[in-house]
């Protein structure tokens, strides 16, 4: 099980390594710059950056913990306001970074912007190693009519291109897509995590496939009446569409 978390502030850090806000949590508690880890959800999958603008310097991920080592230093960063094609994430499902239950992490960004540019962090946590799937899936299209919103995660329906046979499935993965969509994450019945992904703009764009196919596990079930909603970050962008590789179970 893993989570997507996002930070975002539109800052000068004036060559200074600043931590930015955390985007508000439903089952999470986020206090500006600090995020509280959730017990369960103690380890640190990965991490990714956008710094809007060529003057992007660093990016860190801070915590107590990580201190007693060294902080969480992340690359690439990417010098836009949108990942792209491709968008590397260092998402590394099998290979977490512990944390300490209850205690704040931070995310911090350097760069010397002329004016105020908005910098975003992106952070999955998860309740340890992520076992892969292995055997047959299928992958199905969505889409969704969300109207985005700078700085905050906002929820919408999931529509399936195709009618799903009746029964119960698990998502094993998901590529998503919008003009100026940078991340989508799924909202599962009775479950915490929220898993999600980095997201392309165009339809020819490569996406991370660490996030298809089972690589990174199971991201959650559902019943074909009761599927997941989804969560979208991004900018001026009301259309997304996505890709779900699913397993029927039952």
């Amino acid at each position: 099980m893993f989570h997507l978390a996002a930070f975002e502030q539109s800052i000068d850090p004036a060559a200074a390594l600043v931590a930015i806000n955390g985007i508000r949590e439903e089952q999470f508690q986020v206090n500006t710059v600090d995020f509280r880890v959730k017990a369960g959800l103690d380890s640190v999958l990965g991490a990714a950056a956008t710094i809007n603008d060529a003057s992007a310097t660093r990016a860190q991920l801070q915590s107590p913990s990580l201190r007693m080592l060294a902080n969480l230093d992340v690359e690439p960063i990417i010098a836009a306001l949108l990942f792209g094609s491709l968008p590397v994430s260092g998402f590394r499902p099998g290979k977490p970074v512990p944390l300490v239950a209850d205690e704040n992490v931070n995310f911090a960004v350097q760069s010397d912007p002329a004016a105020a540019a908005i910098h975003r962090g992106f952070v999955w946590f998860g309740d340890g190693p992520q076992t892969p799937v292995d055997g047959s899936f299928f992958t199905i299209r969505a889409t969704s009519a969300v109207t985005l919103v700078t700085g905050t995660w906002v929820n919408g329906n999931v529509v399936f291109g195709q009618v799903l046979p009746t029964g119960r499935y698990q998502v094993i993965g998901m590529r998503a897509r919008g003009a100026n969509l940078v991340a989508a994450r799924l909202v599962f019945p009775e479950q915490v995590a929220r898993p999600g992904c980095l997201a392309v703009n165009a339809i020819g764009n490569l996406s991370d496939e660490a996030f298809r196919a089972g690589y990174a596990g199971v991201w959650g079930e559902f019943d074909n009446t009761v599927p997941p909603t989804v969560d979208c970050l991004g900018t001026v962008d009301a259309a997304q569409t996505y890709l779900l590789d699913l397993v029927k179970i039952g």
